[in-house]
């Protein structure tokens, strides 16, 4: 998911991206605890009939499916945000709050468009400054990554256009 937003009066732009979230939090825990209730039933059933061994397997097996749900549901909640002005180009990222912070000169700073090395694969886009290069969105879709190319178009051809000194007077302001 791509948003954008534009303010003229400060001269500041900012994109914030975020992966799709096929299910909320709450279907996620309904869905581990089905499975727990289910997996432990029957485990405590066979154990019930002399079957004790299975008790700590479906724990382990319990364990296990709750530390990958929760991998996975926590890498839907990254986020990252780049904040356009005048002068600087700022990128954060993270779950909650940011974890990754670069400021670059807006002046120095390039964004690249790498095409696919297999017609399986996705294009990449790439923020590169003095040497740096990082990598924008890597959990977008295709067609969002499209998308991401034209906001990105937009979001510089609206600071070029804007009064040269227009950042330095609404910083004052």
């Amino acid at each position: 998911m791509i948003l954008s937003e534009f303010d003229p009066e400060r001269a500041e732009g900012r994109i914030v991206l975020r992966p799709n979230q096929s299910w909320t939090w709450r279907a996620n825990t309904l869905l581990v605890g089905t499975l727990m209730a289910v997996s432990g039933s029957i485990a405590t059933v066979y154990a019930y009939h002399g079957m004790w061994l299975i008790l700590p397997f479906t724990f382990i097996e319990m364990s296990f499916l709750l530390a990958c749900l929760y991998y996975c549901v926590r890498r839907t909640h990254l986020q990252e945000v780049l904040t356009f002005s005048p002068e600087h180009l700022l990128f954060e990222r993270g779950i909650g709050q940011p974890e990754e912070r670069r400021r670059f000169e807006r002046f120095y700073a390039r964004f690249f468009v790498r095409p696919p090395r297999h017609a399986w694969y996705r294009k990449r886009i790439a923020l590169r400054c003095r040497g740096e290069e990082l990598e924008i969105g890597g959990f977008l879709t295709g067609d969002e990554r499209d998308d991401l190319v034209a906001v990105l178009k937009d979001m510089i051809d609206r600071l070029d256009q804007l009064a040269p000194g227009a950042g330095v007077q609404a910083a004052r302001q």
